[in-house]
C-alpha cells in the first residue's frame, strides 16, 4: 500500500503537469501576418477646369488648412464664356433701360418691390462682366477642403489637366494599419488588444498600436484595423507603404 507522502507527491506533480498543460493550452499565441499596409484618412482634390497647371503652392507632406490655395490652374475662356466688346454694350444697354422702365414702373405702382430689386440685381450683374476674347486666360484656385498634410499628385507646372484629375490628397487624420489575418486566427480577438507595428520602410522605428476594430473577410482574409500608439510626425508614411503586424490571440 502507497504511503501517504508517496499519494501527495504524486498528487502535487499531477496537480503541477495539469497546469503545464493548462498553460502551454491557453496562454496567448502571437498571430503575425505579412500582409498589412498603412492606411491614411485622405480627402482628393481635383482640378476644377480643364486648363494648364500654372502653380504648384505648397509642398509635400506640408500642413495645410481648408481654404488654402493648394495650386493654380490657367484656364482658357471660351468663345462660349465670352462676349465680345459690341455684344457686351449692347447687352448692357438693355439691362440699363430695362432697369430704368422698372424704377418707373415701381414708382407708379405698377411692379412690386421684388420686381423692382430682381431687374436692379440683373444691372449689377451685367455690368459687373467684362467683355473678353476666345483667347482670354484667367486662373482659378485649386483650394484644400480639409485640413491636413497635403501630397501632389503626379502633375508639375506646365502641365495639361483635365476637370477632374486628381491633383493632391490631403491626409487628414493619423495613420492606421489594415491588417488581414486567416479568419481562424483572429476568430476570439478582442477590440482593444495590443499589437506590435514594423514600417517596412522604417525598420529602426518599431511601433505599437490597439486593435480598433474587426473588419470583413475577403479573399485577403480577415481585416484587422489598428490605431498607431505615439506620434509618428517624423515618418513620411503613405498609403499602401507595407508593414508587419504581430498581435497576441
Amino acid at each position: 500500500m502507497l504511503s501517504k507522502k508517496v499519494i501527495f507527491t504524486f498528487s502535487i506533480i499531477s496537480v503541477i503537469g495539469i497546469g503545464l498543460i493548462a498553460f502551454a493550452y491557453f496562454k496567448p499565441k502571437t498571430i503575425e501576418t505579412v500582409s498589412a499596409s498603412v492606411s491614411v484618412p485622405t480627402e482628393q482634390i481635383f482640378s476644377p477646369a480643364d486648363g494648364v497647371l500654372k502653380s504648384i503652392n505648397v509642398e509635400d507632406y506640408a500642413n495645410v488648412n481648408v481654404g488654402d490655395v493648394i495650386a493654380q490652374v490657367e484656364v482658357t475662356l471660351s468663345a462660349a464664356k465670352c462676349q465680345d466688346k459690341k455684344t457686351s454694350e449692347a447687352i448692357q444697354q438693355k439691362a440699363v433701360k430695362d432697369y430704368e422702365n422698372a424704377a418707373i414702373m415701381y414708382k407708379d405702382g405698377v411692379i412690386t418691390q421684388e420686381q423692382y430689386d430682381k431687374s436692379l440685381e440683373n444691372l449689377r450683374a451685367v455690368q459687373a462682366k467684362k467683355p473678353c476674347s476666345a483667347e482670354t486666360k484667367q486662373a482659378e484656385n485649386i483650394l484644400a477642403l480639409k485640413s491636413g498634410k497635403v501630397v501632389i499628385g503626379s502633375y508639375k507646372v506646365g502641365d495639361s489637366i483635365n476637370e477632374g484629375d486628381l491633383i493632391a490628397d490631403v491626409y487628414t487624420d493619423k495613420p492606421q494599419i489594415h491588417a488581414y489575418f486567416s479568419p481562424k486566427q483572429v476568430k476570439n480577438l478582442p477590440v482593444g488588444a495590443d499589437a506590435q507595428i514594423a514600417i517596412i520602410k522604417y525598420p529602426e522605428k518599431p511601433l505599437t498600436g490597439v486593435v480598433k476594430a474587426l473588419g470583413a473577410t475577403d479573399i485577403m482574409g480577415r481585416l484587422v484595423v489598428i490605431d498607431i500608439n505615439g506620434d509618428t510626425s517624423d515618418m513620411i508614411l503613405k498609403n499602401g507603404d507595407a508593414a508587419t503586424v504581430k498581435i497576441k490571440n
